[in-house]
């Protein structure tokens, strides 16, 4: 029987400690490099065989909203945009309507067919440096591409990428938490 991505990850989260990683990670954004890396290597041993690219894809995924909201960066997650699904949008839609420069779009591929997501994407934000997809292997794509391979965009240094960029555009990168 297959085994639940997203219960592997928080079962292996839950072992480091969920608020030990959310106080580090909101403190000093670049322990999300050091929690990414060591999460994925992890999950990766407990799910064995099972480990391959559209479990990793998912496994990515959740650990990516996980670390996003661990961090406290602003992020809408799963969000229609013109008719076309997007997976995390930083900081949010209304910035990409109104600012793209200063948005973020991020897309996880979890199979190669997934590539036709990357076309349609790029239809709603064209800027391909604010286009950053996320897979288990390197996807041809010209702008960045994190991924579990050891490359120039390793997947274990997006939260911090992330953050940068917020810097560098001047947005704000502390989400508002409502009481």
């Amino acid at each position: 029987m297959p085994k639940d991505i997203k219960e592997v990850l928080y079962a292996v989260i839950d072992r480091i400690g969920r608020e030990k990683i959310r106080a580090d990670v909101s403190s000093n954004i670049e322990s999300s490099r050091k929690y990414c890396s060591e999460i994925i290597d992890r999950c990766t041993q407990d799910l064995g065989d099972e480990a391959n690219d559209e479990t990793l894809g998912t496994l990515c995924e959740a650990l990516l909203h996980f670390m996003l909201t661990a961090s406290l960066l602003p992020s809408e997650r799963k969000v229609t945009v013109d008719g076309t699904e997007l997976d995390v949008v930083v900081p949010s839609v209304k910035s990409l309507a109104k600012s793209p420069d200063k948005a973020l779009v991020i897309q996880v591929l979890k199979t190669n067919v997934d590539t036709v997501r990357i076309k349609q994407a790029q239809a709603v934000h064209k800027n391909v440096e604010n286009l950053w997809i996320i897979s288990a292997r390197k996807v041809d794509y010209k702008g960045r591409n994190y991924h579990l391979g050891s490359a120039k965009f390793q997947y274990s240094s997006v939260v911090s990428d992330i953050h940068a960029f917020l810097a560098r555009k001047g947005v704000s990168s502390l989400k508002m938490l409502h009481g």
